[in-house]
């Protein structure tokens, strides 16, 4: 019965796999499956996916779990990582949503989403001033994000613009 199990899940995933994950919010897609992809990479990936498709329901609590298997099984995806610090976010657990940002930008310095998060999480928490040191950051990196940023900064929302 295990083996059954166990190949099921491993369809399950290539199947999730084939028909492609689609970002969500502001989120950009997993690095795409090549060659030299080792299977616990496709793991987190598959992971990754099935985290997208419950933070688009707006589950959160599954997304989260999903988003902590992907990091598990690789802990250099900075992507699952910036979403798993996203569904933090959007559960008012703003010091692991926080620490989830820092995790993703370690990992990929020019990465954009999580400076955008972690300033709307800033600004969740009401420290406007640590919003606007990312939002220096991010216009370097995205210009048309920062401006988005700016708009809910100047609001004092975290939430406008942040494609809910």
């Amino acid at each position: 019965m295990r083996t059954a199990n166990s190949a099921a899940v491993s369809i399950g995933m290539v199947a999730v796999l084939l028909m492609g994950a689609v970002a969500f919010a502001h989120d950009a897609p997993a690095p795409p499956a090549g060659p030299s992809t080792t299977q616990v990479e496709q793991s987190a990936r598959g992971y990754f996916a099935q985290g997208e498709d419950y933070a688009k329901k707006q589950n959160w609590d599954q997304a989260i779990a999903a988003y902590q298997q992907a990091v598990r099984i690789d802990p250099k995806f900075a992507e699952a990582w910036n979403n798993l610090g996203y569904c933090y976010r959007k559960t008012k657990q703003y010091d692991k949503a926080l620490d989830a940002y820092k995790q993703a930008i370690s990992l990929k310095p020019d990465f954009p989403y999580p400076h955008e998060y972690m300033a709307r999480t800033y600004l969740a928490m009401g420290d406007k001033d640590a919003a606007m040191r990312e939002y220096e950051i991010l216009k370097r990196l995205d210009p048309k994000m920062a401006d988005q940023l700016l708009k809910a900064i100047q609001a004092n929302d975290a939430d406008l613009g942040d494609g809910d």
